[in-house]
């Protein structure tokens, strides 16, 4: 066992918050004080994470596995605290209740964006992949003992090339590992000229190399992407021209499949570049959603059907024309995206509330996309999902973010039914692995998000839903009642 392994091998009970699964109540006004809908189990006391980096939670022999980064109070105020950015792995046996956390990296860096994503290597054992935020050219792995994701190996490091050694935009950040059918692993990260780029490996995540630049954006600051692997060779991503600070974004996709990326219909559009040289850029994609000035999209998550046709959910800034950073954001919504083997079809489907922080307008709750049910989403807001009315809590008299299921029925309808309410804190930023298995394992962060991706006070939790308990029912009033989920041209 490494040294940095040993520095915290901690065992926690299971905290119930709930003491049994509940059925929702029939009125808005029914829900009690900090409702949850089910047992709520605390993995860990303070964590974060962003959204560019996944998988950020696995489920795995009977466990659910999830990584964070601590914060210590600002982002800089208490650097010399031990404890100050630690990349830790959180591990929660569903049979047993119990929970288990370790340190992956000691002080590593206060930043969300330095939580990592897993993969499982053949042997059993966990690959972990992580970065700083865009300060450094390099990409670190550890790889666990087999079977076991408390116990890991030595930090390993891929050095990144850049075009000038003061060019902070060729530094790294996200990682998303795929495993190709001949036993490839490709990992897609941000990194050369602050683009999407990858490197592989042929030897299962234990050594690696860089492989080119995978699309370029504007000049500005960089295309954001979202990755869905189907499992069988094929990688489909969603992604923008840019920051939406910087620009009003359109949505766009495309897939990779053994070397030539294509459009949504399989028309070719060119082939995977090796080198910086990238040749593709986002809007040589296929366009899902059409960006303004009123329409300020950003991507949030992407998954494939059985067909494996993705589909799509994404937030979209609707206040900021003409106005200066910081002015807008009170008014973003969630809108979903399906390809149906011949077109997109995009429809605006809740309310996402407002801004997260000041400084980003365009910083929702975030949502994430049910990966067995095409049909199922939850959604992170502090409005009311069908009306937009600000989510103010019986338990303190706040605005509070909380988590709603959405169900898509076959008439097109989004019926909204709350996962927490009249909460004293924020629920934000909702995962949901794969998992084999009728249940879902729904993990999120449960506090206050402060500043930026720097500081955070917030725990890490998760709620093992039996999706009987949600069946047909839905309550009858307020939140619960059907959008009408307002249509938008291709």
């Amino acid at each position: 066992m490494s040294i940095s392994t040993r520095i915290a091998l901690v065992t926690v009970a299971l905290l119930a918050v709930e003491a049994s699964p509940r059925t929702a109540p029939a009125t808005d006004d029914g829900y009690p004080l900090n409702y949850v809908a089910g047992t709520l189990i605390r993995l860990s006391d303070n964590g974060a994470w962003s959204w560019f980096m996944d998988p950020r939670a696995i489920v795995d022999q009977g466990k659910v596995i999830t990584g964070s980064v601590r914060a210590v109070g600002s982002n800089a105020a208490n650097v010399s605290d031990p404890q100050w950015g630690n990349v830790e792995i959180e591990v929660y046996d569903i049979n047993t209740g119990v929970v288990q956390t370790t340190v992956l990296h000691p002080h590593f860096e206060q930043d969300d964006h330095d939580a990592p994503s897993f993969l499982v290597r053949r042997d059993g054992s966990y690959l972990a992949m992580y970065s700083k935020h865009a300060v450094e050219r390099k990409v670190y792995w550890r790889i666990s003992e087999p079977h076991n994701p408390l116990v890991w190996g030595p930090a390993s490091i891929l050095e990144t090339p850049g075009s000038d050694a003061n060019f902070a935009g060729d530094n790294a950040t996200y990682s998303n590992p795929f495993r190709m059918p001949d036993g490839r692993l490709f990992n897609f990260f941000r990194a050369f000229s602050h683009d999407p780029n990858y490197m592989m490996s042929d030897d299962d995540g234990k050594t690696w190399r860089y492989g080119g630049r995978f699309l370029y954006g504007r000049d500005g600051y960089s295309p954001y992407v979202k990755y869905a692997y189907d499992g069988k060779g094929t990688v489909h991503f969603v992604t923008t021209e840019d920051h939406p600070r910087n620009f009003d974004n359109s949505i766009y996709h495309g897939y990779l499949r053994n070397g030539t990326i294509y459009h949504s219909n399989g028309t070719p559009i060119g082939p995977l570049s090796t080198s910086t040289d990238a040749k593709i850029a986002t809007w040589d994609l296929t366009k899902v959603f059409q960006g303004d000035p009123d329409n300020v999209a950003w991507m949030v998550d992407i998954k494939l059907d059985r067909d494996d046709r993705p589909y799509v959910i994404f937030s979209v800034q609707k206040d900021g024309r003409g106005l200066p950073r910081g002015q807008g954001g009170m008014d973003l919504r969630y809108h979903y995206a399906r390809w149906n083997g011949t077109a997109w079809h995009t429809e605006e489907i809740a309310y996402a509330g407002t801004r997260l922080y000041p400084t980003e307008d365009d910083y929702s709750g975030l949502a994430a996309l049910d990966p067995a049910n095409p049909d199922l989403a939850y959604i992170s807001t502090d409005a009311d999902p069908v009306t937009g009315a600000p989510l103010i809590s019986r338990a303190d008299q706040k605005r509070h973010r909380e988590l709603f299921r959405g169900r898509r029925s076959s008439n097109g309808k989004w019926t909204w039914t709350p996962i927490t309410r009249n909460s004293t804190v924020d629920n934000l930023r909702p995962i949901i692995p794969t998992w084999d298995d009728p249940r879902t394992a729904l993990l999120w962060m449960r506090g206050s998000y402060v500043h930026n991706h720097g500081e955070w006070y917030s725990s890490i939790v998760c709620l093992i839903l039996p999706d009987a308990r949600f069946g047909n029912r839905q309550p009858s009033s307020g939140s619960q009642q059907p959008s009408s989920g307002n249509r938008h041209p291709q």
